[in-house]
């Protein structure tokens, strides 16, 4: 049956509408550790994108490139029509949601056993849960073009190299954050928190990473501690420290964290051990995670630190090196 163009401007704006609004939330999702619930968030983003797409080349938007440059400077302005709901759409999204709600009013993350691998057609948009088919049901794509998005790999997908590049890195970011800044200026806190006991909660959170890595080193798919690592609010103690003395302690336990990574075979970084919120997960996971969550406390600092410099007159110049937080690639 041919689409009409009304249909595919309607499938557009809808599409479009719940790409953004799925994918807002699952950034959400994740700022509140609910990583799971994230992942079907990010799943369903990505089906609305997939069909955007298809609508989108449907209407006959797309060219080639010297013609959607041109486009682009014209200015497109895509004809679009009422739509009705832009998420929920679907049994299976439907369901998803549910078991989240049923989770969130525990004030939880889903489980591991309580949601499975999902995975997007990378033609047609299906979500799909579980193992995934040979070929999609809808339209036949063979399963090497569905999209995954599994716990394994939910916190990010750097290698055994990449990752120790970056975790080497993150004492001398933090020292040159800290860089000048008077006592008050660290133990003041924005949004609840000081610089000290930001670098502090790294400290504590490095220490419960090398546990992990250790355990899973040593033991075959050990069990991982089920609760949360520290939070923040267990690193009050840390504004009555000197910042020498907080920074080299995390230098400290971060070297020792390097030196139990450091010359690991890739068969080492695939053993796996249990947690009862990913599942079953290799070490490189854990390794992105500390990547995923240091990354967050970097920015934030990096925003204190030059907000604090803003209000005193005569240390403006005073700024962050322009690769504070330097990119790592995969493969490099």
């Amino acid at each position: 049956m041919m689409i009409d163009q009304e249909e595919n401007r309607r499938t557009l704006c809808s599409m479009s509408l719940g790409y953004t609004a799925y994918h807002v939330w699952a950034i959400q999702a994740r700022r509140e550790r609910r990583y799971n619930i994230a992942r079907i968030f990010e799943a369903s983003s990505c089906v609305k994108r997939v069909r955007a797409e298809r609508a989108f080349q449907g209407l006959g938007e797309v060219g080639s490139t010297g013609e959607n440059t041109s486009r682009a400077l014209d200015g497109l302005e895509p004809h679009t029509v009422a739509t009705g709901p832009v998420t929920g759409t679907s049994s299976i999204s439907r369901d998803l949601l549910s078991r989240a709600t049923r989770a969130l009013a525990e004030g939880r993350d889903l489980n591991a056993d309580e949601i499975g691998d999902l995975y997007v057609c990378s033609i047609c948009g299906e979500l799909l849960e579980g193992d995934p088919p040979d070929v999609c049901f809808t339209c036949g794509t063979v399963r090497e073009g569905f999209l995954p998005f599994r716990a394994a790999e939910s916190m990010g997908n750097l290698g055994p190299y990449s990752i120790v590049r970056k975790i080497e890195q993150t004492p001398a970011t933090l020292r040159a954050i800290v860089e000048g800044l008077s006592d008050e200026q660290l133990t003041h806190r924005v949004d609840k928190h000081s610089l000290k006991e930001l670098i502090g909660h790294l400290a504590d959170m490095d220490v419960v990473f090398r546990e992990r890595a250790w355990l899973i080193l040593e033991t075959d798919n050990p069990r991982l501690p089920s609760a949360h690592p520290p939070t923040l609010a267990r690193a009050a103690g840390y504004n009555t420290q000197k910042i020498a003395d907080i920074v080299d302690a995390f230098q400290t336990s971060r070297q020792q964290t390097l030196s139990l990574l450091r010359g690991l075979t890739p068969a080492a970084w695939h053993r796996t051990g249990y947690h009862v919120i990913f599942g079953s997960i290799p070490l490189t996971h854990q390794g992105n995670w500390v990547i995923n969550h240091e990354l967050g406390h970097l920015i934030q600092m990096a925003q204190i630190r030059h907000d604090l410099l803003q209000k005193h007159e005569g240390l403006g110049q005073m700024k962050l090196p322009s690769n504070l937080i330097p990119e790592i690639f995969e493969g490099e």
